[in-house]
């Protein structure tokens, strides 16, 4: 793969990601207000678990995101370097 189709492929990933990771923050908040709504323990409780879910997507969404955008970093420092 060529050093213009690497950052193309990175850039296309990050973007992708950058649009996912505020739906998964909102499907977090969505899931915390159902549980509000519901007075009995195993509702309370699936809601829960669907928010905690969110979350844990959000934060390796972004983690990934961070990786990607380090390598993306450093891929055009590196084609700087070579010019």
């Amino acid at each position: 793969m060529t050093l213009k189709a690497k950052i193309k492929d990175l850039k296309s990933k990050i973007e992708a990601l950058v649009i996912a990771i505020p739906r998964e923050q909102e499907a977090y908040e969505f899931y915390t207000e159902l549980k509000d709504l519901y007075d009995d323990k195993a509702s309370k409780e699936m809601f829960e678990y669907l928010a905690r879910q969110e979350l844990q997507h959000r934060i390796n969404l972004e983690n990934i995101l961070n990786g990607l955008e380090a390598q993306l970093k450093e891929i055009q420092k590196s084609g700087n370097k070579e010019e």
